[in-house]
């Protein structure tokens, strides 16, 4: 895992670092740890018991030749410098000249990657051309996990099924470039279905480390210092929510909105709230914080289109980072051109697995509704990407593009 102690976290988006990578390497081929100090610049890592046995392999020589002294722990792994790793040490060789991948000619690594590809582990990086490789870019702890089970043969396992009713969406603010940040739904696992209460609090509780760092990240304007005062009134549509007086500290008239927003759309995600009325430490609130904005009548998801918060496209399901199984259902709203949504759903590989375009409900400048069912096939349990985006009607270009990250079950 990613988060000790509690370590029930991958980090997926994270990119792989160098010395990461020798604990991989060194589980993997079952290398026996080292005591002999090769390099200067791992003294008190975790992992340099694991860095020296690589060095012993001949796996590592070392980050800055001729004197080869330092290995370079914390650096981000490219993934060109992976596929050294990976042919060094399950010694790949590559039998066929074919030259797979235009954008690794003359790099240091080229034969290495070319012994990669001859050997399955590696397809390319731009479906569906697949003629690139992209050696300079990061490798992803989730793209290391498909690496590695493919050079092991490794039998993929499926996750325990979990019921739709047990994932919670909790909104959040997902700092994807164009226009953003923008609302997005983030998946949380319960042990039984959902209430409100239950839902407000993981939204109080914020992100972990891991999804403040992926990339793109998610952030919350949510003050840390909040908390929820007793139960949550459901009636007629209408829920009323209790907080405490931290809950408007701070902040401008954009962070006000997208604080409201997430705590309104978490709560609408529940078929019996339309609406959410606010209180801070029992009092009804009708005007929320020094920036004076008018919530006496409450809010719905409706009251947050065209404060800036929410995107021209976004899925309210699945939620980021939520198991699924095929085919998806999706859901969302969109403000499109003609009401035209187009989608794709992209493997661990980013080898497109089916892709289409839906007809929303309304077309733009109104948010219309969509729903999409998307059948899929898989192998083995991976990291895929939904992506949403509108086609430019000037030049063709995707406008608006939206990611949601979700785990494919086979």
């Amino acid at each position: 895992g990613c988060n000790p102690p509690a370590n029930d976290r991958y980090c997926p988006s994270n990119g792989v670092s160098r010395q990461q990578m020798a604990s991989f390497l060194v589980r993997a081929l079952g290398l026996p740890p080292s005591s002999t100090d090769f390099f200067t610049d791992d003294n008190g890592s975790v992992h340099e018991a694991n860095i020296n046995a690589l060095a012993v392999a001949g796996i590592t020589a070392g980050c800055n030749p001729p004197a080869n002294d330092n290995y370079c722990p914390t650096k981000t792994v490219t993934r060109g410098q992976m596929a050294a790793f990976l042919v060094r040490a399950f010694g790949y060789i590559d039998t066929d000249p074919a030259n797979r991948f235009t954008d690794d000619d003359g790099s240091i690594f080229e034969a290495d990657i070319e012994a990669l590809a001859a050997a399955g582990i590696t397809v390319g990086c731009n479906p569906p051309a697949n003629d690139n490789y992209c050696p300079g870019d990061p490798v992803l702890r989730s793209q290391m996990a498909t690496f590695l089970g493919r050079a092991l043969a490794l039998t993929p396992t499926t996750p325990p099924t979990v019921a739709d009713a047990n994932v919670a969406a909790i909104y959040f603010i997902y700092d994807q470039p164009a226009n953003g940040p923008f609302l997005a739904p983030l998946a949380r696992y319960v042990a039984a279905p959902a209430t409100p209460e239950e839902a407000v609090d993981l939204l109080l509780a914020g992100l972990t480390s891991a999804e403040e760092n992926q990339v793109p990240a998610f952030s919350s304007e949510v003050p840390p210092t909040t908390t929820r005062n007793g139960p949550i009134d459901v009636a007629a549509g209408v829920a009323t929510v209790d907080l405490s007086s931290a809950f408007d500290d701070g902040g401008g008239s954009a962070t006000m909105f997208a604080r409201l927003g997430q705590l309104t759309y978490t709560l609408a995600a529940f078929p019996a709230i339309d609406t959410v009325m606010l209180e801070l430490d029992g009092i009804p609130v009708t005007s929320f914080s020094g920036e004076g904005i008018d919530i006496s009548g409450g809010m719905d998801r409706d009251y947050f289109l065209g404060t800036g918060v929410v995107s021209e496209n976004l899925v309210d399901s699945p939620a980021s980072w939520q198991y699924v199984e095929s085919p998806i259902q999706v859901t969302g709203i969109a403000r499109a051109f003609e009401a035209t949504v187009d989608w794709a759903l992209y493997d661990s590989d980013g080898a497109q697995l089916i892709s289409g375009f839906v007809t929303a409900s309304t077309g733009a400048p109104d948010w219309g509704d969509f729903s999409i069912t998307i059948p899929y096939t898989v192998d083995e349990l991976q990291v895929g990407t939904l992506q949403v985006w509108e086609t430019s009607a000037k030049d063709g270009s995707r406008t608006f593009l939206r990611e949601t990250v979700v785990w494919l079950t086979p």
